[in-house]
Protein backbone atom coordinates (compact mmCIF):
# COMPACT_ATOMS: atom_id res chain seq x y z
CA UNK A 1 0.00 0.00 0.00
CA UNK A 2 2.83 2.21 0.79
CA UNK A 3 2.99 6.09 2.11
CA UNK A 4 0.16 8.28 1.57
CA UNK A 5 0.84 11.13 -0.92
CA UNK A 6 1.34 14.75 -0.74
CA UNK A 7 -0.17 17.41 -2.84
CA UNK A 8 1.90 18.70 -5.07
CA UNK A 9 2.36 22.56 -3.19
CA UNK A 10 3.16 20.27 -0.05
CA UNK A 11 5.37 17.65 -1.40
CA UNK A 12 9.11 17.71 -1.36
CA UNK A 13 10.14 15.32 -3.47
CA UNK A 14 11.57 16.39 -7.24
CA UNK A 15 8.93 16.15 -9.61
CA UNK A 16 9.33 16.78 -13.65
CA UNK A 17 6.81 18.87 -15.37
CA UNK A 18 5.19 16.23 -16.52
CA UNK A 19 4.73 14.79 -13.14
CA UNK A 20 4.06 18.07 -11.58
CA UNK A 21 1.09 18.47 -14.62
CA UNK A 22 -0.23 15.36 -13.88
CA UNK A 23 -0.57 15.37 -9.89
CA UNK A 24 -2.15 19.51 -10.31
CA UNK A 25 -4.52 17.77 -12.80
CA UNK A 26 -5.82 15.56 -10.73
CA UNK A 27 -5.87 17.60 -7.80
CA UNK A 28 -8.14 19.88 -9.66
CA UNK A 29 -10.29 17.20 -10.40
CA UNK A 30 -11.02 16.58 -6.57
CA UNK A 31 -11.35 20.25 -6.23
CA UNK A 32 -14.47 21.77 -5.57
CA UNK A 33 -15.69 25.81 -5.59
CA UNK A 34 -14.22 27.97 -2.86
CA UNK A 35 -16.31 30.93 -3.34
CA UNK A 36 -17.80 30.24 0.26
CA UNK A 37 -14.18 31.05 2.00
CA UNK A 38 -14.11 34.16 0.25
CA UNK A 39 -15.56 36.19 2.96
CA UNK A 40 -16.94 35.85 6.82
CA UNK A 41 -20.23 33.45 7.27
CA UNK A 42 -23.18 35.77 8.29
CA UNK A 43 -23.42 33.81 11.46
CA UNK A 44 -20.21 35.09 12.31
CA UNK A 45 -20.34 38.04 12.38
CA UNK A 46 -21.16 39.13 15.48
CA UNK A 47 -18.16 37.11 17.13
CA UNK A 48 -15.09 39.96 16.25
CA UNK A 49 -12.56 36.94 17.58
CA UNK A 50 -14.06 33.96 15.18
CA UNK A 51 -14.18 36.92 12.50
CA UNK A 52 -10.96 38.13 12.51
CA UNK A 53 -9.56 34.72 12.91
CA UNK A 54 -11.40 33.19 9.87
CA UNK A 55 -10.23 36.02 7.55
CA UNK A 56 -6.83 35.89 8.70
CA UNK A 57 -6.59 31.54 8.29
CA UNK A 58 -7.72 31.73 4.63
CA UNK A 59 -6.14 34.64 3.85
CA UNK A 60 -2.85 32.86 4.98
CA UNK A 61 -4.30 29.20 3.51
CA UNK A 62 -4.84 30.81 0.06
CA UNK A 63 -1.06 30.88 -0.83
CA UNK A 64 -1.29 27.01 -1.14
CA UNK A 65 -5.03 26.29 -2.22
CA UNK A 66 -5.95 23.24 0.44
CA UNK A 67 -9.33 24.46 1.22
CA UNK A 68 -12.86 24.76 -0.53
CA UNK A 69 -16.74 24.74 0.57
CA UNK A 70 -16.74 21.77 1.94
CA UNK A 71 -13.96 22.96 4.34
CA UNK A 72 -16.11 25.88 6.14
CA UNK A 73 -17.98 23.92 8.56
CA UNK A 74 -14.71 22.52 10.08
CA UNK A 75 -13.09 26.28 9.69
CA UNK A 76 -16.23 27.74 11.11
CA UNK A 77 -15.82 25.46 14.06
CA UNK A 78 -11.98 25.99 14.20
CA UNK A 79 -12.66 29.81 14.36
CA UNK A 80 -15.30 29.84 17.11
CA UNK A 81 -13.32 27.44 19.57
CA UNK A 82 -10.92 30.24 19.07
CA UNK A 83 -13.03 32.68 19.82
CA UNK A 84 -14.35 30.62 22.50
CA UNK A 85 -10.44 29.89 23.86
CA UNK A 86 -9.34 33.45 24.01
CA UNK A 87 -12.60 34.42 25.94
CA UNK A 88 -11.83 31.88 28.91
CA UNK A 89 -8.18 32.45 28.89
CA UNK A 90 -9.20 36.46 29.69
CA UNK A 91 -11.65 34.76 32.10
CA UNK A 92 -9.24 32.44 33.85
CA UNK A 93 -6.45 35.69 33.95
CA UNK A 94 -8.67 38.07 35.62
CA UNK A 95 -10.54 35.71 38.09
CA UNK A 96 -8.18 32.83 38.62
CA UNK A 97 -7.35 29.40 37.90
CA UNK A 98 -9.62 27.92 41.33
CA UNK A 99 -13.15 29.05 42.87
CA UNK A 100 -13.80 28.72 46.08
CA UNK A 101 -15.44 24.94 47.13
CA UNK A 102 -17.25 23.98 49.95
CA UNK A 103 -14.12 22.00 52.07
CA UNK A 104 -11.09 23.54 49.13
CA UNK A 105 -10.94 25.11 46.46
CA UNK A 106 -11.52 23.56 43.01
CA UNK A 107 -10.55 24.10 39.61
CA UNK A 108 -12.62 26.70 37.92
CA UNK A 109 -15.32 25.50 34.83
CA UNK A 110 -13.28 28.28 32.77
CA UNK A 111 -10.37 26.19 32.92
CA UNK A 112 -12.59 23.10 31.88
CA UNK A 113 -14.17 25.06 28.76
CA UNK A 114 -10.24 26.00 28.07
CA UNK A 115 -9.38 22.52 28.00
CA UNK A 116 -12.19 21.70 25.36
CA UNK A 117 -11.72 24.92 23.57
CA UNK A 118 -7.83 23.49 23.27
CA UNK A 119 -9.17 19.78 22.32
CA UNK A 120 -11.62 21.54 19.73
CA UNK A 121 -9.18 23.75 17.88
CA UNK A 122 -6.65 20.98 17.69
CA UNK A 123 -8.74 18.81 16.10
CA UNK A 124 -10.32 21.32 13.80
CA UNK A 125 -6.59 22.28 13.36
CA UNK A 126 -5.31 18.97 12.03
CA UNK A 127 -7.92 18.39 9.66
CA UNK A 128 -6.90 21.48 7.84
CA UNK A 129 -3.56 21.02 8.28
CA UNK A 130 -3.14 24.71 10.05
CA UNK A 131 0.38 23.49 11.24
CA UNK A 132 3.09 22.81 8.98
CA UNK A 133 2.98 18.96 10.41
CA UNK A 134 -0.27 18.69 9.57
CA UNK A 135 -0.11 20.16 6.28
CA UNK A 136 2.80 17.27 5.26
CA UNK A 137 0.05 14.91 6.13
CA UNK A 138 -2.43 15.55 3.87
CA UNK A 139 -3.31 13.88 0.74
CA UNK A 140 -4.57 13.45 -2.29
CA UNK A 141 -6.07 9.98 -3.91
CA UNK A 142 -3.80 7.71 -5.99
CA UNK A 143 -4.87 8.41 -9.23
CA UNK A 144 -1.56 7.56 -11.48
CA UNK A 145 -0.61 4.11 -12.36
CA UNK A 146 2.97 3.70 -13.03
CA UNK A 147 4.14 1.44 -15.77
CA UNK A 148 6.81 -1.41 -14.66
CA UNK A 149 9.79 -0.39 -16.67
CA UNK A 150 10.34 -4.38 -16.83
CA UNK A 151 7.35 -4.88 -18.84
CA UNK A 152 8.63 -4.66 -21.80
CA UNK A 153 10.78 -7.92 -21.05
CA UNK A 154 8.12 -10.37 -20.32
CA UNK A 155 7.76 -12.93 -22.82
CA UNK A 156 3.71 -13.94 -22.95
Amino acid sequence: MGRNRKTTSTTKKHLTKKEINQRENQENKIKLDREDLAKVPEWMQNDLLARNEFARVVDAATKINLWDNLDLSILAIYCKAYSGYITVTELIDKNGYTVPGKESEKISPYVTAQNRYVEQILKCSSKLGLATTDRLKLIVPEGESKENKFNKYIVV
